[in-house]
Protein backbone atom coordinates (compact mmCIF):
# COMPACT_ATOMS: atom_id res chain seq x y z
CA UNK A 1 0.00 0.00 0.00
CA UNK A 2 1.27 3.48 -0.89
CA UNK A 3 2.24 5.83 1.90
CA UNK A 4 0.86 9.37 2.26
CA UNK A 5 4.19 10.73 0.98
CA UNK A 6 4.02 8.54 -2.14
CA UNK A 7 0.42 9.51 -2.85
CA UNK A 8 1.28 13.20 -2.60
CA UNK A 9 4.33 12.73 -4.85
CA UNK A 10 2.18 10.88 -7.41
CA UNK A 11 -0.35 13.71 -7.42
CA UNK A 12 2.39 16.32 -7.93
CA UNK A 13 3.87 14.29 -10.80
CA UNK A 14 0.45 13.78 -12.39
CA UNK A 15 -0.05 17.54 -12.58
CA UNK A 16 3.15 17.87 -14.62
CA UNK A 17 2.13 15.28 -17.24
CA UNK A 18 -1.10 16.37 -18.92
CA UNK A 19 -0.55 14.80 -22.34
CA UNK A 20 -0.08 16.46 -25.69
CA UNK A 21 -0.98 20.14 -25.97
CA UNK A 22 -1.00 20.79 -29.73
CA UNK A 23 -3.64 19.52 -32.16
CA UNK A 24 -0.92 17.63 -34.06
CA UNK A 25 0.18 15.86 -30.87
CA UNK A 26 -3.39 15.04 -29.91
CA UNK A 27 -4.11 13.59 -33.35
CA UNK A 28 -0.90 11.54 -33.28
CA UNK A 29 -1.67 9.96 -29.90
CA UNK A 30 -5.43 9.66 -30.43
CA UNK A 31 -5.33 5.99 -31.46
CA UNK A 32 -2.42 4.83 -29.26
CA UNK A 33 -4.49 2.36 -27.27
CA UNK A 34 -6.49 1.11 -30.26
CA UNK A 35 -6.68 -2.69 -30.37
CA UNK A 36 -9.72 -3.61 -32.48
CA UNK A 37 -11.51 -0.27 -32.98
CA UNK A 38 -14.97 -1.53 -32.05
CA UNK A 39 -15.35 1.06 -29.30
CA UNK A 40 -13.55 3.77 -31.25
CA UNK A 41 -14.87 7.29 -30.92
CA UNK A 42 -14.42 7.82 -34.64
CA UNK A 43 -16.15 5.68 -37.28
CA UNK A 44 -12.90 5.60 -39.27
CA UNK A 45 -9.73 4.27 -37.66
CA UNK A 46 -6.19 4.34 -39.04
CA UNK A 47 -5.79 1.96 -41.95
CA UNK A 48 -9.38 2.41 -43.15
CA UNK A 49 -10.34 4.45 -46.19
CA UNK A 50 -12.61 7.41 -45.29
CA UNK A 51 -13.76 7.62 -48.91
CA UNK A 52 -15.15 4.07 -48.72
CA UNK A 53 -17.09 4.93 -45.57
CA UNK A 54 -18.44 8.07 -47.27
CA UNK A 55 -19.54 5.94 -50.25
CA UNK A 56 -21.23 3.48 -47.87
CA UNK A 57 -23.02 6.33 -46.08
CA UNK A 58 -24.05 7.88 -49.41
CA UNK A 59 -25.52 4.56 -50.60
CA UNK A 60 -27.55 4.25 -47.40
CA UNK A 61 -28.64 7.88 -47.62
CA UNK A 62 -29.82 7.34 -51.21
CA UNK A 63 -31.67 4.18 -50.16
CA UNK A 64 -33.40 5.68 -47.10
CA UNK A 65 -33.72 9.30 -48.34
CA UNK A 66 -33.80 10.90 -44.84
CA UNK A 67 -36.04 13.98 -44.68
CA UNK A 68 -34.88 15.66 -41.46
CA UNK A 69 -31.98 15.70 -38.98
CA UNK A 70 -33.38 12.85 -36.89
CA UNK A 71 -33.66 10.55 -39.90
CA UNK A 72 -30.15 11.56 -41.05
CA UNK A 73 -28.80 10.72 -37.60
CA UNK A 74 -30.45 7.28 -37.64
CA UNK A 75 -29.12 6.52 -41.13
CA UNK A 76 -25.60 7.53 -39.99
CA UNK A 77 -25.95 5.23 -36.97
CA UNK A 78 -26.88 2.33 -39.28
CA UNK A 79 -23.88 3.12 -41.50
CA UNK A 80 -21.47 3.23 -38.54
CA UNK A 81 -22.73 -0.06 -37.10
CA UNK A 82 -22.51 -1.78 -40.49
CA UNK A 83 -18.97 -0.38 -40.89
CA UNK A 84 -17.98 -1.81 -37.49
CA UNK A 85 -19.57 -5.16 -38.39
CA UNK A 86 -17.42 -5.28 -41.52
CA UNK A 87 -14.39 -4.39 -39.36
CA UNK A 88 -15.11 -7.45 -37.17
CA UNK A 89 -15.19 -9.70 -40.23
CA UNK A 90 -11.79 -8.38 -41.31
CA UNK A 91 -10.34 -8.72 -37.79
CA UNK A 92 -11.69 -12.24 -37.29
CA UNK A 93 -9.15 -13.67 -39.73
CA UNK A 94 -6.30 -12.34 -37.56
CA UNK A 95 -7.57 -14.24 -34.52
CA UNK A 96 -6.61 -17.61 -36.01
CA UNK A 97 -2.93 -17.54 -35.08
CA UNK A 98 -1.22 -20.94 -34.63
CA UNK A 99 0.66 -19.57 -31.58
CA UNK A 100 -2.55 -18.72 -29.68
CA UNK A 101 -3.67 -21.11 -26.94
CA UNK A 102 -7.00 -22.88 -27.61
CA UNK A 103 -8.57 -21.32 -24.52
CA UNK A 104 -7.53 -17.82 -25.62
CA UNK A 105 -8.86 -18.54 -29.13
CA UNK A 106 -12.19 -19.70 -27.73
CA UNK A 107 -12.46 -16.57 -25.56
CA UNK A 108 -11.59 -14.30 -28.49
CA UNK A 109 -14.13 -16.04 -30.74
CA UNK A 110 -16.80 -15.71 -28.05
CA UNK A 111 -16.12 -11.96 -27.76
CA UNK A 112 -16.26 -11.57 -31.54
CA UNK A 113 -19.56 -13.44 -31.64
CA UNK A 114 -21.08 -11.31 -28.85
CA UNK A 115 -19.97 -8.10 -30.55
CA UNK A 116 -21.39 -9.25 -33.89
CA UNK A 117 -24.72 -10.07 -32.28
CA UNK A 118 -24.78 -6.70 -30.48
CA UNK A 119 -24.06 -4.79 -33.69
CA UNK A 120 -26.61 -6.77 -35.72
CA UNK A 121 -29.27 -6.10 -33.07
CA UNK A 122 -28.31 -2.44 -33.00
CA UNK A 123 -28.69 -2.21 -36.79
CA UNK A 124 -32.10 -3.92 -36.67
CA UNK A 125 -33.23 -1.74 -33.77
CA UNK A 126 -32.09 1.46 -35.51
CA UNK A 127 -33.91 0.46 -38.71
CA UNK A 128 -37.07 -0.14 -36.64
CA UNK A 129 -36.60 3.25 -34.93
CA UNK A 130 -36.16 4.94 -38.31
CA UNK A 131 -39.30 3.34 -39.74
CA UNK A 132 -41.32 4.16 -36.60
CA UNK A 133 -40.08 7.78 -36.55
CA UNK A 134 -40.79 8.18 -40.27
CA UNK A 135 -44.33 6.84 -39.83
CA UNK A 136 -44.96 9.25 -36.92
CA UNK A 137 -43.50 12.17 -38.89
CA UNK A 138 -45.76 11.41 -41.87
CA UNK A 139 -48.77 11.12 -39.54
CA UNK A 140 -47.96 14.51 -37.99
CA UNK A 141 -47.64 16.05 -41.45
CA UNK A 142 -51.01 14.58 -42.48
CA UNK A 143 -52.62 15.98 -39.32
CA UNK A 144 -51.23 19.45 -40.07
CA UNK A 145 -52.39 19.41 -43.69
CA UNK A 146 -55.72 21.01 -44.46
CA UNK A 147 -58.57 18.56 -44.64
CA UNK A 148 -60.19 17.77 -47.98
CA UNK A 149 -60.73 21.14 -49.72
CA UNK A 150 -60.31 23.02 -46.41
CA UNK A 151 -59.33 26.57 -47.32
CA UNK A 152 -61.19 28.57 -44.70
CA UNK A 153 -61.43 28.41 -40.88
CA UNK A 154 -64.34 30.07 -39.14
CA UNK A 155 -63.58 32.61 -36.41
CA UNK A 156 -65.25 33.04 -33.02
CA UNK A 157 -67.81 35.76 -32.38
CA UNK A 158 -68.96 37.11 -29.02
CA UNK A 159 -71.94 39.32 -28.33
CA UNK A 160 -72.19 42.03 -25.67
CA UNK A 161 -75.28 42.92 -23.58
CA UNK A 162 -76.61 45.10 -26.38
CA UNK A 163 -76.52 42.16 -28.78
CA UNK A 164 -73.69 43.56 -30.88
CA UNK A 165 -71.29 40.95 -32.23
CA UNK A 166 -67.51 41.17 -32.17
CA UNK A 167 -64.80 38.81 -33.37
CA UNK A 168 -62.89 37.14 -30.55
CA UNK A 169 -60.86 35.12 -33.04
CA UNK A 170 -60.72 36.22 -36.64
CA UNK A 171 -61.50 33.73 -39.39
CA UNK A 172 -58.51 32.44 -41.36
CA UNK A 173 -57.83 31.65 -44.97
CA UNK A 174 -55.22 29.29 -46.40
CA UNK A 175 -52.77 31.15 -48.63
CA UNK A 176 -51.27 29.77 -51.82
CA UNK A 177 -48.02 29.26 -49.91
CA UNK A 178 -49.78 26.91 -47.45
CA UNK A 179 -49.75 29.37 -44.51
CA UNK A 180 -52.93 30.20 -42.59
CA UNK A 181 -53.57 33.95 -42.26
CA UNK A 182 -56.17 35.92 -40.27
CA UNK A 183 -58.72 37.81 -42.31
CA UNK A 184 -58.59 41.43 -41.04
CA UNK A 185 -61.74 42.61 -39.23
CA UNK A 186 -61.99 45.72 -41.39
CA UNK A 187 -62.21 43.50 -44.50
CA UNK A 188 -65.02 41.49 -42.96
CA UNK A 189 -67.04 44.56 -41.98
CA UNK A 190 -69.81 42.44 -40.46
CA UNK A 191 -69.90 44.07 -37.04
CA UNK A 192 -69.59 47.59 -35.72
CA UNK A 193 -66.48 48.63 -33.84
CA UNK A 194 -66.08 47.03 -30.39
CA UNK A 195 -67.10 49.19 -27.41
CA UNK A 196 -64.52 51.78 -26.37
CA UNK A 197 -62.81 52.07 -29.78
CA UNK A 198 -64.92 54.95 -31.15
Amino acid sequence: MATIKQIRANRRNAKKSTGPKTEEGKNRTRFNALVHGLRAESAIIPGEDPAKFDQHLERLTNAWMPQDDMEKSLVEQIAINQWKLARIDRAEARIYDPNVKPTDLALAMHRVYLTQVRLERSISSTIADLERYRKQRLTRQQDNKPKHNEEFKIGLVWYNEEGKGHYAVLPQILGLDGIWRDIPADVLGDFPDPPGTA
